[in-house]
């Protein structure tokens, strides 16, 4: 299936080529939309990479060897046009190896991800801060451990009591994009769960016994070149700050900014 797949996009780029002659383009106009092309494959690999998406890192490398061909060619082409010089004999050192003025792409060191986000934490008012490792050295791919922090504030609907607790969090993130849309985007998705515990509860409450928590969720990252990612999660949290009041349990829904190192 690979191969028919790596077939098939050679086939692409040479269709590509016919259409380009049949529609008038200059050379120069082709050379530059065959730049802009490999800097959205270029984009388009390192959310494939940092999704640990074998399957798709395939077939881009295949898709940029095949337009790396085309730009080979029109290199030819180009040489071509320059009017010939009789008796001039003029001996050319070995070409370059091919390049292209675009966005270098990071492929060393994805290994970690700052997340900030914010929006409603077991229905009320929080932030979070997370730190991803990346774990896919292990059998499980896609795999990265996940520590940080939460704060929620807010009125507890069950409890009645007004309070604001600051939580440290441990738990896993687990990449499942082979199995979620795109919707034509560069989306990477994850779902993820960690256990809390309280550190600081309004003025200095902490450390008493039985207070704990969990949240469970689903998130998503959009890739937007030279900016970064978009981080959305959906998912839900449970949190006993103290045991005076019941435990705080709600919805989470934040959305975020992150970067990877």
């Amino acid at each position: 299936m690979k191969k028919k797949a790596i077939i098939f996009i050679a086939i692409i780029a040479i269709m590509a080529s016919i259409a380009t002659v049949a529609f008038g383009r200059t050379i120069e106009e082709e050379r530059q939309a065959v730049r802009d092309y490999l800097n959205a494959v270029d984009a388009k690999l390192a959310t494939a990479k940092q999704a640990n998406n074998t399957a798709r890192i395939d077939l881009l490398h295949a898709e940029k060897a095949a337009t790396l061909a085309r730009w080979n060619k029109l290199q030819i082409e180009k040489e071509k046009e320059k009017p010939a010089q009789p008796q001039i004999v003029i001996i050319q050192a070995p070409s370059p190896e091919v390049s292209y003025t675009g966005h270098a792409t990071n492929e060393v060191g994805r290994g970690v991800a700052l997340y900030v986000n914010g929006g409603v934490d077991a229905g009320l008012i929080g932030y979070a801060a997370n730190l991803d490792y990346d774990l896919s050295g292990l059998p499980a791919r896609g795999l990265k451990l996940r520590v940080g922090a939460n704060y929620i504030s807010g009125t507890n609907p069950r409890g009645g009591d007004s309070m604001q607790a600051a939580c440290a969090k441990l738990g896993a993130v687990y990449y499942i994009t082979p199995f979620m849309p795109d919707f034509g985007m560069s989306l990477s998705w994850y779902v993820g769960g960690a256990g809390l515990y309280p550190v600081k509860v309004n003025a200095g409450r902490s450390g008493q016994s039985g207070q704990w928590g969990v949240e469970a969720y689903l998130g998503t990252n959009l890739s937007i070149p030279e900016f970064g990612l978009v981080n959305v999660e959906l998912g839900y949290s449970g949190l006993k700050y103290t045991a005076a009041q019941p435990a705080l349990k709600g919805l989470d829904a934040k959305i975020g900014y992150g970067l990877t190192f």
